[in-house]
C-alpha cells in the first residue's frame, strides 16, 4: 500500500508546478465512486476550486452525453473531452475538434475483436452503434451514459465518423492481448487502451487525454504546465505524463500510478476531494 505522498517512479519527471489554473479530470473511478456517484465532499472541493479561480474541465471516454449529465450538479458549464479525447466540445456545445478513425483501420479492428468473441461498439459524436443487443453489458452502459445504442448488422453500415469502438469483454487478459497486437499492428493509425476491467478503448492515435488536456486549456490560454490532471487508468497515462500536476487515484495500477507526481485516497474513499484539498488549492 502506497503513502500518501510524493512520488516520482519516472525519474525524467519534471517537477510538479507550483502553480495551477486548470483541473483536468477524468470521471469513472475518479470524480465518481463506483456506483458512479459524486460524494458531497467532491461536491464541496468543486465549489473551492470555483472560489479559487481554478477551472474544472472533464475528460472521459463516454460519449458527449454522459460527460454533460453532471453539469448540473457540478454546477459548471466549461470544454470537455468525450470519447477518451476523440471530440473535443465547447461550453457552447460545439464541437471543437474530431479526430476520427482510418475507415479501413476500423472495419479491420471490428473483424478482430469479432474474431475473438469481444463486442465492439462504434461512437461518433452522440452517436452510440452495438451489433447485438444481447450484450450483457448494454444495460449498464445505457444507465451510466443516460441513452439508448443504435442496433445495426455490421460496421459497415455506419456511414458516419467512427471516432471510438469499444471492445467489450469479461476477459481483461484478452483485452490486454488484442491492445498489444492492435498497437504492433497500426502504430502510427489506431491506438488501444483498456479504460476498465471489461473495455478497450480503440483511436486514433492522437485521440487521447493528453492531447485533450492541451486542447482543453488551449480554450482558457492555459499552459500544460499549468494543468492538473487527475485518472485511474492506463487510458489516463497519456494526460498524466505530460501534466504540470499529475495525480494518480488510489486504486491505481502502478503502470499507472508511476507516471504521476502524486497518489490521492481511491475513488471509494474521497480520493478525488482529498487531491484537490492537497494538492491543487494550495497551487491556486
Amino acid at each position: 500500500m502506497l503513502n500518501l505522498s510524493t512520488f516520482n517512479r519516472a525519474k525524467s519527471k519534471k517537477e510538479a508546478s507550483g502553480k495551477i489554473k486548470l483541473l483536468v479530470s477524468d470521471i469513472d473511478g475518479t470524480l465518481v465512486t463506483n456506483d458512479k456517484k459524486i460524494t458531497l465532499e467532491a461536491l464541496a472541493a468543486t465549489q473551492k476550486l470555483q472560489e479559487a479561480g481554478i477551472h474544472l474541465c472533464l475528460v472521459s471516454s463516454r460519449p458527449p452525453q454522459g460527460i454533460q449529465m453532471f453539469f448540473k450538479e457540478l454546477n459548471i458549464l466549461t470544454p470537455f473531452a468525450a470519447l477518451n479525447g476523440g471530440e473535443i466540445i465547447g461550453n457552447d456545445g460545439t464541437v471543437v475538434s474530431s479526430m476520427m478513425m482510418d475507415t479501413k483501420d476500423a472495419h479491420e479492428v471490428y473483424d478482430l475483436l469479432h474474431s475473438h468473441d469481444v463486442k465492439a461498439w462504434v461512437f461518433g459524436g452522440f452517436d452510440w452503434v452495438v451489433f447485438d443487443m444481447n450484450d450483457p453489458y448494454i444495460p449498464h452502459e445505457k444507465a451510466v451514459v443516460g441513452s439508448n445504442p443504435e442496433l445495426l448488422n455490421h460496421i459497415n453500415e455506419y456511414k458516419k465518423r467512427i471516432v471510438k469502438i469499444e471492445g467489450v469483454s469479461s476477459n481483461t487478459a484478452v483485452l490486454d492481448k488484442l491492445a498489444a497486437h492492435i498497437n504492433q499492428k497500426y502504430p502510427n493509425t489506431v491506438k488501444a487502451l483498456r479504460s476498465s476491467d471489461h473495455y478497450l478503448d480503440i483511436t486514433h492515435p492522437k485521440a487521447n487525454k493528453g492531447s485533450a488536456a492541451i486542447e482543453l486549456g488551449k480554450q482558457y490560454g492555459i499552459d500544460i504546465s499549468e494543468i492538473a490532471c487527475i485518472g485511474d487508468m492506463d487510458n489516463d497515462i497519456p494526460m498524466l505524463e505530460i501534466a504540470g500536476l499529475s495525480i494518480a487515484m488510489g486504486q491505481s495500477t502502478e503502470n499507472v500510478y508511476r507516471h504521476a507526481h502524486f497518489q490521492t485516497k481511491s475513488n471509494e474513499d474521497n480520493g478525488w476531494a482529498y487531491a484537490v484539498e492537497q494538492y491543487i488549492l494550495p497551487r491556486a
